[in-house]
């Protein structure tokens, strides 16, 4: 893709060109500072992550070895704790046969069995008594220089040395550093396989009072197995391994480089980790104390290794941000040559028109303006064209401004559009009259010519009228409907709701009286501010729909409406009378029932046409209702396809939809109008034939009495009362109590079976309605039948 663009544009330093390829370089830098800050975000996150690896490492190498370490305890707390070996320490050099004695059995009875309870992590152990020179071990007594000379010696170290610093030395529990072993003089002495490196583990005896240095306890660790524990965090971190004492010694490592005193003096000091340089390289220092053996696990780890991750991404990221540099060049060449190449087909459009020598010397966009300026002087030209136009214009325009579609510009070039059609407006208070026609002729060509006249009448009528007091602007809104706005003058502001009342009431009399025609007015309020118009026409449709409760021929102002009520008066009890009244063909007190229902909403209380046509919709639908219920057959009176909403919302008044409504009801109350007398035996009947059939139904009850019998439980309930004496609960409560009894006959059957057969779900609901009626339990009552089978259970 080439860019192909003369250069004289950019040049200039006010070119669109040099702009578009400034903006464009500076928005690709903020992705590249977003991803070098992320960048420096991950690096930190991946090191921390790093660390935190590392030290999960250390941490199980110190709990997989403190483990093994607390065998070593464990052990040793086995032997220096053994009741018989306060005594045995005291056995001198010339002990008698039975102390001799005790020596054996305490090889065979404790050391022994020890030997079975350790795993190959102690490779031996063994008691030194220092007044009778004696060493036991899991399977030989014998003095010290024998042990020393015929099992394992320590290298570079002479029988002497071995006994000062081991056996006579005071220890209390403590691990010395990693020593050599060699196998003794004489190799038939021992067939076990002596590791080339051991850690010893020395506890002086008595260990209650170790000062008094009467024997060692000593156990020695095959450093073997703790190397193939650090195999794992040395062959993944590439790291130096370092076991340091309290003392600061080092009891093994996995490297031949000791640990420098600086770096230990810094583990001592620092939190892990950090970084240090040894031998000139960079490394990476983690290390854990361990409270049970009292001991620090140091990891040191080459820098590079450690830094192997970041580095990695270090190089990838650079190699990224360079690609994204690229292409990010690439997207600006792009998106200059896709957004400027509009811009200068515009130009080349524009000078193909322009009788011009050369390139503008001003930049793109001043050159595009001069251009737009230069063509304004042409719309003066084209206005003179529209003025033809300007009443269909001005009738669109003030339509729009009814819907609120637009608003009303006061200013200076507004004014100059208001003229242009031939409107004016003195201030921003409007109001708005919407007239309806109501006895215009039916739809023809005849009748087409006497609507436009009238509305041509209502139109001059109007602006005559309100030309003394403000200016009135008529608005053809539909066949029959006309609306004027009526902008309020400055200097007549507060006589402005007078005014609307005083110009309603001269054009409803004129027109009435006149002209000779049936209409209605209806008024919003006055409004002000850039949505005046279109508020105060909303209002006059409101107080338009009105008519409903109003009726034709009248003057409705919105202000005198606002208090109207929110809700309206038909509670449920009233639409079951009213339903029991239908069904009992009682056609007096329903019509009664329905002009209180009118009164207390119409007369009392007068409501929205909103909710007033809610309410006749509520009242047919219990008309409804109640035919849809019942077997009679009330098409004989109403017809097959009549329908009821139809009739009742085909009038506008509230006058004419009760008439319909009392009309409908009146002929289906006559449908029930038949003798009441048999018609209640029947039904009385009917009820206790359905309860007597179902008692072992859960369900039987009030609700589905009622709905088998197409009825409602109102009316099923007050009736059930009235005939019967009690509640239709208290006699289903007493036919199954006195069906239970009779069952009760049956040994076999339990009391929740019985229960379940009568119809209760519940075995405590059925016990507490039987105490409530017997007195007792159904248990006591079957109980004392068992007793006297000669009695009634029933």
């Amino acid at each position: 893709m080439k860019l192909r663009i003369r250069l004289w544009p950019f040049r200039n330093p006010r070119s669109a060109l040099r702009t578009m390829i400034v903006t464009s370089l500076c928005i690709l830098l903020i992705p590249l500072s977003m991803g070098l800050f992320l960048y420096m975000k991950a690096e930190g996150s991946l090191e921390k992550s790093t660390n935190r690896s590392n030290a999960a490492l250390l941490e199980q190498l110190k709990l997989m070895l403190d483990n093994k370490l607390s065998e070593v305890d464990i052990l040793a707390r086995q032997v220096v704790f053994d009741p018989k070996l306060d005594y045995m320490l005291k056995i001198p050099d010339q002990m008698s046969s039975a102390d001799r004695y005790k020596f054996v059995e305490f090889m065979q009875d404790k050391m022994a069995r020890y030997r079975s309870m350790i795993s190959d992590f102690i490779f031996d152990y063994f008691v030194y008594f220092a007044r009778s020179d004696t060493i036991v071990k899991s399977d030989m007594i014998t003095d010290s220089r024998t042990f020393y000379s015929t099992n394992y010696t320590f290298k570079g170290q002479s029988y002497e040395q071995w006994q000062k610093g081991m056996l006579d030395n005071l220890q209390t529990g403590t691990y010395s550093p990693v020593a050599s072993l060699a196998r003794g003089l004489n190799p038939l002495a021992s067939l076990e396989d002596i590791p080339a490196e051991v850690i010893v583990y020395s506890q002086t005896l008595p260990v209650r009072s170790p000062s008094d240095n009467q024997g060692q306890f000593v156990a020695l660790i095959d450093v073997d197995l703790i190397k193939r524990m650090f195999a794992q965090l040395e062959s993944a971190s590439h790291s130096s391994i370092y076991i340091i004492d309290e003392k600061g010694r080092t009891i093994m490592s996995t490297s031949e480089t000791p640990i420098p005193e600086a770096l230990l003096k810094r583990t001592e000091q620092a939190s892990a980790p950090f970084a240090y340089k040894m031998d000139g390289v960079d490394q990476m220092v983690s290390f854990v104390s361990s409270q049970q053996a009292h001991l620090r696990y140091v990891s040191v780890t080459p820098n590079d290794f450690f830094m192997r991750q970041v580095n990695q991404i270090q190089t990838w990221s650079v190699r990224l941000l360079i690609l994204c540099l690229l292409l990010g060049l690439l997207a600006v060449i792009a998106s200059v040559y896709r957004n400027y190449k509009p811009l200068q087909h515009t130009l080349n459009a524009i000078m193909s028109g322009k009788p011009l020598s050369g390139r503008p010397s001003s930049g793109e966009y001043e050159f595009i303006r001069q251009t737009i300026e230069g063509s304004i002087h042409e719309e003066k030209h084209l206005r003179s064209t529209l003025s033809k136009q300007a009443p269909f214009i001005r009738a669109n325009y003030l339509s729009r401004l009814l819907h609120g579609y637009t608003e009303p510009d006061l200013s200076a070039g507004g004014e100059e559009t208001l003229r242009f059609m031939d409107l004016k407006f003195s201030g921003d208070r409007f109001a708005v009259l919407l007239v309806h026609i109501d006895d215009l002729p039916p739809a023809s060509e005849e009748g087409e010519r006497q609507r436009a006249l009238a509305r041509f009448i209502v139109s001059n009528v109007s602006v005559d009228l309100i030309e003394p007091y403000h200016a009135g602007f008529p608005v053809e809104l539909d066949r029959d409907r006309i609306a004027i706005i009526v902008n309020i003058g400055p200097e007549r502001e507060p006589e402005g709701p007078a005014d609307i009342r005083t110009i309603a009431e001269s054009l409803f009399d004129t027109l009435k009286q006149r002209f000779k025609m049936s209409l209605t007015v209806a008024a919003g309020d006055i409004h002000q501010g850039p949505k005046a118009v279109r508020d105060s026409c909303t209002e006059a449709l409101a107080a338009l729909e009105y008519r409903l409760i109003m009726g034709n021929d009248v003057i409705i102002h919105f202000r005198d409406i606002v208090g109207s009520s929110e809700h309206y008066y038909y509670p449920l009890e009233t639409e079951v009378q009213l339903i029991n009244l239908v069904r009992g063909g009682d056609a007096d007190n329903v019509a009664k029932l329905l002009d209180k229902i009118f009164s207390m909403n119409f007369d009392a209380s007068p409501i929205t046409p909103e909710l007033g046509k809610c309410l006749f919709f509520n009242v047919i639908s219990t008309f409804l209702k109640i035919r849809n219920a019942t077997n009679a057959n009330p098409e004989a009176e109403l017809g097959s396809d009549f329908d009821p909403i139809k009739a009742v919302f085909s009038h506008q008044t509230a006058e004419g939809m009760q008439r319909i409504t009392k009309e409908l009801y009146a002929k289906l109350t006559l449908s029930f109008n038949v003798g009441r007398t048999g018609h209640h035996a029947q039904l009385l009947q009917e009820v206790v034939g359905l309860v007597d059939g179902s008692l072992g139904d859960p369900n039987l009850g009030l609700a589905m009495v009622a709905e088998r019998l197409g009825m409602t439980p109102q009316y099923i309930s007050t009736f059930f009362k009235k005939h019967q004496g009690q509640t239709l609960l208290e006699y289903i409560t007493q036919k199954r109590i006195k069906s239970s009894k009779r069952l009760m006959r049956d040994k076999e059957l339990t009391i929740g079976q019985i229960s379940q057969m009568v119809g209760y779900n519940n075995d405590v609901v059925f016990i507490r309605a039987f105490k409530k009626l017997e007195g007792v339990t159904p248990g006591k009552f079957r109980e004392a039948f068992a007793m006297d089978p000669a009695g009634d259970p029933s």
